[in-house]
């Protein structure tokens, strides 16, 4: 078996045994370009873009198929599951395991989980993994910037809810820590009010003052954000399931359907609704009753969109709860267009 470690130093082991050096630094930069495109179908012509600019496409062809042979056997890979197939290159190899795939399988996990303990405890293991950003030394390559940048941003979200979840354990070193961890690994301007906001609670006023003046002009802040009345202070977490249902922010709502559609087997249906008018709370309230736990919404008032999760046999249920939204809103005497289905 294949293991493949992504965060931090690249490194593979082949039946726990370390493999120290590839053939080619090209053969290796290859392999992780494949690793990110796992059981999928990528142009060739995306390939020689990538890796063998300016020759023509028989003499890239001839360069690419040459590479894939050293990597096969090197990591003893059989041409079905990396080869080139027709105009498209695929890497389909199933006895490997690979810390990033593990890494949005616990971060999946933990995200649909109510209990708290249970929880924080898939977050932690997903925090263990992440030793460093994706690919650390490639820093430059545009081929793995937009990854790169991802699951940075999924750490960054990890650290921050383990923060959260020792506050509600009333846990204030262990919070203090790794909200400490996410804003000093990231100048995320949520990560800096959220360690503003645990200084100012655990009676460190001095702390939070210092830390709002190093960084006001950064983030464009004149007023000082904790002592103020109109604060929402919910604003400065990051939303999750539990905090208010099923409803969660936009942004960790693009998290979960871009989680959604990584899976190898797409089990998900995704509904997005344009709404003619905005309607109030209760109405979503209302709504939320009528869907699953493990299902997931964004509301903004006017716009809707909903992750329908776990679906055994996704052509035949998509119309089920197309049909079943569209009941929901026409009883409502709500109008509104459906404007995307996936």
């Amino acid at each position: 078996m294949l293991k493949v470690f992504t965060f931090g130093e690249f490194a593979i082991y082949k039946e726990d045994k370390k493999i120290e050096s590839f053939k080619s630094r090209k053969a290796m930069e290859l392999f992780k370009f494949l690793l990110l495109n796992k059981n999928k179908k990528v142009p060739l012509l995306d390939i020689y873009d990538i890796f063998w600019p300016g020759f023509d496409d028989e003499s890239a062809r001839l360069n690419l198929n040459t590479t894939l042979y050293y990597i096969r056997k090197q990591l003893d890979i059989s041409s079905e599951e990396l080869g080139i197939k027709e105009d498209y290159c695929l890497f389909s190899m199933k006895d490997i395991y690979i810390d990033f795939e593990e890494f949005l399988k616990l971060y999946d996990e933990a995200f649909k989980e109510k209990e708290i303990n249970r929880r924080l405890f898939l977050l932690l293991k997903a925090s263990s993994l992440y030793k460093g950003d994706l690919f650390d030394e490639n820093v430059y390559d545009e081929w793995v910037r937009d990854q790169k940048e991802y699951f940075k941003r999924l750490y960054i979200d990890v650290l921050l809810e383990i923060g959260y979840l020792y506050e509600q354990l009333k846990d204030k070193i262990d919070a203090q820590y790794y909200l400490q961890k996410a804003f000093y690994y990231s100048q995320r301007e949520d990560a800096w009010l959220s360690l503003i906001r645990i200084y100012e609670n655990n009676h460190e006023k001095d702390k939070a003052i210092s830390l709002f003046n190093q960084y006001k002009e950064f983030f464009g802040y004149n007023e000082y954000p904790v002592s103020q009345k109109n604060v929402n202070y919910s604003t400065l977490e990051t939303p999750n399931i539990e905090r208010n249902g099923n409803v969660l922010s936009l942004d960790l709502f693009n998290i979960i359907l871009d989680l959604e559609r990584l899976k190898r087997d797409k089990d998900y249906v995704m509904i997005e609704l344009k709404l003619k008018k905005k309607v109030d709370k209760s109405i979503l309230d209302k709504f939320c009753e009528q869907i699953r736990r493990e299902d997931v919404i964004y509301f903004g008032g006017d716009e809707l969109k909903i992750i329908f999760r776990g679906i055994k046999d996704v052509k035949e249920s998509r119309e089920v709860v197309v049909k079943k939204v569209s009941d929901f809103f026409n009883e409502e005497k709500i109008e509104f267009s459906i404007i995307n289905v996936e």
